[in-house]
């Protein structure tokens, strides 16, 4: 729904692409910066959340996965 969307982030590497490592998030998962739908944006990849904190996950109807950055910290 809306309430998810405004709380996640698209994070599936599936929809990335120019994708470069710049850091580690503080879960000692990987920071990066990106480009998807045509846009550079910053944040992590949500395969790699999966490995430390699953709940933070969604799966879309798309079948995509998304992000809930508010459950990474």
């Amino acid at each position: 729904g809306s309430a998810l969307m405004g709380m996640g982030m698209m994070s599936d590497r599936r929809l990335k692409s120019k994708i470069t490592r710049i850091g580690t998030h503080p879960l000692g998962i990987g920071w990066y910066d990106y480009e998807i739908n045509g846009l550079r944006q910053q944040g992590v990849m949500a395969d790699e959340v999966l490995t430390v904190r699953p709940q933070a996950v969604h799966v879309m109807p798309s079948g995509y996965l998304m992000v809930n950055y508010g459950g990474l910290t």
